[in-house]
């Protein structure tokens, strides 16, 4: 079911492109493309700007600086920066910039390394724009460190209401930024409700949607064969996964304001999930503060508790994740994935715990609590109910070409911001 409100909005963000034409006009006829500095730090906000930085990569009056930064440099993390490359793009600075521990103090000192390593890179790359997504740690280093140096920052997917420190990174984040990318019109009004000016508040919806919707379907068998899930990738004894089966999709990623609950809280998921007792593909978790936990309490339990059904891997392509998150009979998780982005397959999800408190979603999610008991209900009826109606709940295609025509025209002659009450 598609969401009306994207449609009318159509005109009045014409009319705000249309307004800035003449720079576009500028920059065309002299030869000169604006340079956008586009941070990623995980899997995650690559996946949805994938689109963008093809869109930036067509237009004739822009161009890409790509950094990447954080997880996607680690192994343990799966080192995604090879999903980036594979996909063609140019990578054209790499930062390291996690501390190990991943505690409230080594996330606390890996967003100032990443604010100084930043810093040292625009000064060299002097990008036009810096383009971020979400509200990572090292999202909100971006956006600090350009606002610092006067460079405007455009920010997508601002505005929404979640839990942990997400919540308060979010907000800040758009105080610092001068060009918003909101997904949703609640988002867009609650932008403005802080101040922002509402010219500059621009709904276009998220653009993970335009992959969402054109990425090459894989039937379970297909998608069971891929190289990445092959089974020379599993621990050893372990079947290969039998598509004319079920199966489970599993994320949980720690929430930094309940930290040190996280050890616990997993346990209670692989309870629940070994309890289901069926196949299941868990994937790691993040680097944010807590994530040892989440890992050494799989570790635990799986020493304990076999599980040969269980399947974890690091990360995914986002073609190999689009389609899992498709053909799956039921997601367990507490990522943003959930809310956000199934609903567009009406994939049953169980969201788990309070990380998404808040968070605008479909009638194909079912809340749950952190015990055992609770997830195990949830997902037995999401199981019996099965696939649900559809919901474009975060916009329509094309989202992505929307933005690069924003980003081409839009004025950019001053930085200061001011509240616009």
């Amino acid at each position: 079911m598609k969401n009306p409100t994207f449609w009318w909005r159509n005109f009045f963000l014409k009319r705000q492109v249309a307004r800035s034409l003449e720079f576009r006009i500028w920059n065309m006829e002299f030869g000169k493309k604006r340079k956008v500095a586009v941070v990623t730090g995980h899997s995650c906000d690559y996946v949805r700007l994938k689109s963008v930085l093809e869109e930036i990569e067509k237009h004739p009056a822009l161009e890409y600086i790509l950094v990447v930064v954080g997880s996607h440099l680690l192994e343990r993390y799966g080192t995604t920066i090879r999903h980036i490359q594979a996909d063609g793009f140019r990578v054209d600075k790499t930062i390291y910039t996690i501390i190990e521990g991943e505690t409230p103090t080594t996330m606390a000192k890996s967003t100032g390394l990443s604010a100084i390593e930043l810093a040292t890179y625009f000064e060299d790359a002097k990008p036009d724009i810096v383009l971020i997504l979400g509200e990572h740690f090292e999202v909100f280093s971006a956006a600090l460190t350009a606002a610092l140096m006067n460079i405007p920052v455009a920010h997508a997917r601002g505005g929404e209401v979640t839990g942990t420190i997400d919540e308060s990174l979010r907000h800040a984040i758009t105080k610092l930024a001068h060009i918003h990318f909101p997904a949703t019109e609640k988002s867009r009004e609650r932008i403005i409700k802080m101040g922002e000016d509402s010219e500059r508040v621009f709904l276009v919806g998220c653009p993970s949607v335009d992959s969402l919707l054109s990425v090459r379907k894989l039937g379970k068998q297909e998608l069971f064969s891929h190289p990445e899930l092959d089974p020379a990738t599993k621990p050893s004894g372990q079947r290969p996964l039998d598509p004319s089966q079920p199966f489970l999709l599993l994320i949980q990623h720690p929430v930094t304001t309940e930290y040190g609950e996280a050890y616990a809280q997993i346990q209670e998921t692989l309870a629940a999930v070994k309890e289901l007792d069926v196949q299941t593909i868990m994937l790691w978790p993040n680097p944010d503060a807590g994530s040892e936990l989440i890992v050494k309490g799989v570790r635990h339990f799986l020493l304990k508790n076999p599980m040969p059904k269980l399947y974890a891997y690091k990360r995914f392509p986002s073609e190999v994740f689009i389609n899992l998150m498709r053909e799956t009979d039921c997601f367990i998780t507490n990522s943003s994935s959930g809310p956000s982005e199934a609903c567009y397959f009406g994939t049953p999800v169980v969201n788990v715990g309070t990380r998404q408190n808040g968070r605008e979603r479909g009638k194909n999610l079912v809340d749950a609590g952190y015990k055992k008991d609770e997830i195990v209900a949830a997902a037995r009826r999401q199981l019996a109910h099965g696939k649900y109606e559809p919901e474009h709940l975060y916009g329509e295609p094309p989202v992505a070409k929307k933005m690069a025509d924003i980003l081409a025209t839009v004025d950019l002659s001053n930085v200061q911001k001011k509240l616009a009450y």
